[in-house]
């Protein structure tokens, strides 16, 4: 009888090695997944006995409290890998993380804090936020505050933490609670086309905010108003209204956990005192001082030094989309001039660093990105340090990838300083063609590049104020505590709806079109390619032709140096009453690229109709910063094995 033979070809050695890399994989997957939920260390509180940490006299304190946390960024929540950089950063700085207690015993009692203190914390008690912000904690031994809504702890919901998973993280000593107030809500809301919206709650104002300005004030901050601006509320009932919402937090923290945390955060702040209306902040006031002993009143300056008030203390909201030398430069430009030599810029890649020579600002290369960060209120500038001489013809390439509001520009045949030379700039959505001669510029293109949208997605005014409508419409039907109040707003919705698709002018029906005013974080992506041969220049942008040799003879001698340069937006616009100074120029796959004479018939056709490439026969590298090889390699295979440790956790 033929034994059976577990291999029997080629085909069953492919099945078998297979199935044990799957396993393999399978196995380090789980290890990832292991590591990344549970914690296998505690908490180790800095020595306040070693004076290399405690070190001379008064600093003060340094806070940060970051909006939340995600593995990939979006509008407000950081992406974990930047979040780990900058957490990085300040633990080689030399910053060591204190508590609430630490904060309190330095203002009531007297008690030094650390030379480098840092007082992080986490806002609105995400859970998404806890499971990556933990393990960051962790690795760099730093304690925070989670700060959380009071309403929150009181009703199952997955988005945010429970009181068992906030009593539980504690236990570790990397996270401690705090409170952001009872409930997140806003009152005196108008859109943008002026229409009283009145009362929105959190889950209403996330569907209506595409539609809003900066016309709304949380609920803790002003009198109840009408359409008009008129109170609708007496002095007392404002009084008893703001008593209730301090009243519900020390019931809800005091059932759940014993006690008020110490720390708490006044949202939207950066308004009076304590509130748009003295009266107002005169009951925020006595409130919080009975109920609490810190209170984080304002954003925007990262410093709280022993004079400062403990009731009006500042902490700096780092944004997801900022670099990490950006929040560097943030917390230099508060510090006083004798510590600011504390910090020191991360530069990434050194060896793509040193192609380079950073006149203003600060760097950073990672793969493919250059980030360029300009100094407060002013630019940053690079200049490319070459080998070889820089031809007179060439044509660069560029991802301009900083945010919409603010200024990213190629300066081409420049001097050192910028003074002279030619200046193509991305700035407030419009491409300029800029000539400097002596510091003194004069503009040939002048371009907005909404003109780029594609016609199909334009839309009128009467269209989007149709939308912003429904939108709030939309919102009352989904949230509404009221089944048939809901119901009512549903059917107005429907209404709303039908009579828009009757009446409202579209743009190609010739009605006016809606240009939107960009927010201060609203992202930008513009592909640029530009052709410098002889004296003319052409331009394009996403492909299509902006300007097609235009002459640019007049400008200083300069020299053929290629630079960048970044600076902060002409308007500062933003939704969320945020204040920034300092801006990100980002140039993905920069290129610099040499013309072959005898190769480069058909090169401006090419270029013209938005095909022209990196590797046409008609350029050569001069400078190339796209990622090539087995650095592209190993990005795509990171980026496969992030998809599916995002999809795991997804779906645990």
């Amino acid at each position: 009888m033929e034994k059976h033979k577990l291999i029997e070809s080629n085909k069953d050695i492919m099945k078998i090695t297979r199935s044990v890399l799957e396993f393999v994989s399978l196995i380090l997957l789980g290890f990832i997944i292991i590591k990344a939920l549970f914690f296998f260390t505690q908490f180790t509180p800095y020595d306040e006995f070693d004076s290399s940490v405690t070190g001379d006299g008064d600093h003060g304190f340094l806070a940060l409290s970051y909006l939340g946390v995600d593995r990939q960024e979006n509008d407000t929540l950081i992406k974990t890998e930047r979040l780990d950089e900058e957490l990085g950063t300040l633990k080689s700085l030399g910053y060591v993380t204190i508590s609430q207690k630490d904060i309190h015993d330095y203002y009531y009692d007297g008690k030094p804090l650390p030379k480098k203190a840092l007082y992080l914390m986490f806002e609105d008690g995400r859970k998404d936020t806890a499971m990556f912000a933990e393990k960051l904690l962790e690795k760099y031994n730093f304690k925070a505050t989670i700060m959380t809504y009071a309403q929150n702890l009181e009703k199952a919901d997955n988005t945010f933490l429970s009181p068992k998973d906030i009593k539980k993280i504690e236990e570790t000593g990397y996270c401690e609670l705090g409170t952001s107030g009872y409930r997140l809500a806003y009152i005196n809301a108008y859109d943008r086309y002026d229409r009283f919206l009145g009362q929105l709650t959190a889950k209403e104002y996330v569907v209506v905010r595409p539609y809003l300005r900066r016309d709304y004030n949380h609920y803790l901050m002003d009198f109840l108003r009408d359409e008009n601006r008129i109170p609708t509320e007496s002095a007392s009932e404002m009084r008893h209204r703001i008593d209730y919402d301090y009243d519900m937090m020390r019931q809800v923290y005091t059932e759940k956990f014993g006690a008020v945390p110490l720390a708490y955060v006044l949202m939207q702040a950066n308004t009076g005192r304590f509130g748009n209306n003295d009266k107002v902040s005169d009951q925020n006031k006595k409130d919080m001082e009975e109920l609490f002993k810190l209170n984080f009143n304002r954003e925007g300056y990262s410093i709280n030094r022993i004079d400062d008030d403990e009731y009006d203390l500042t902490r700096m909201q780092p944004q997801a989309y900022w670099y990490t030398n950006h929040l560097l430069m943030r917390i230099r430009d508060d510090l006083e001039k004798d510590e600011r030599d504390w910090i020191r810029f991360v530069t990434g890649d050194e060896e793509k660093a040193s192609d380079w020579e950073v006149t203003r600002g600060a760097a950073e290369f990672d793969k493919n990105i250059i980030a360029l960060t300009s100094l407060p209120k002013k630019t940053g500038r690079m200049v490319l340090l070459n080998e070889v001489e820089m031809p007179r013809d060439i044509c660069v390439f560029a991802d301009v990838n900083g945010n919409i509001l603010g200024e990213q520009s190629v300066f081409l045949r420049s001097d050192t300083d910028g003074k002279s030379g030619l200046k193509v700039m991305i700035r407030d959505n419009r491409l300029i063609i800029r000539t400097m001669n002596g510091g003194n510029g004069k503009d040939l293109v002048d371009f907005d590049l909404h003109k780029l949208k594609d016609p199909e997605e334009r839309v009128s005014v009467e269209e989007d104020e149709e939308e912003a409508l429904e939108a709030e419409l939309s919102a009352r039907a989904q949230f509404s505590d009221d089944i048939k109040e809901g119901i009512i707003y549903h059917y107005e919705g429907l209404e709303a709806k039908k009579e828009a698709k009757d009446k409202v002018v579209t743009v190609s029906g010739g009605g006016e079109e809606y240009v939107p005013d960009f927010d201060l974080n609203d992202r930008g992506s513009r592909k640029l390619v530009i052709l410098l041969q002889d004296d003319k220049i052409s331009v394009t942008v996403d492909g299509s032709l902006i300007a097609e040799g235009v002459s640019v003879r007049d400008f200083g001698s300069g020299s053929d140096l290629v630079a960048l340069e970044c600076g902060v937006p002409d308007e500062d616009y933003s939704q969320r009453n945020l204040t920034d100074d300092v801006y990100d120029g980002v140039f993905c796959d920069f290129s610099v690229m040499g013309i072959n004479g005898d190769a480069s018939a058909g090169l401006s056709e090419k270029f013209a109709k938005g095909e022209l490439k990196r590797n046409d026969a008609a350029l050569f590298a001069v400078y190339d910063n796209s990622m090539q090889g087995m650095e592209l390699f190993k990005d795509k295979q990171d980026r496969f094995w992030n998809a599916v440790i995002d999809w795991f956790i997804a779906n645990l």
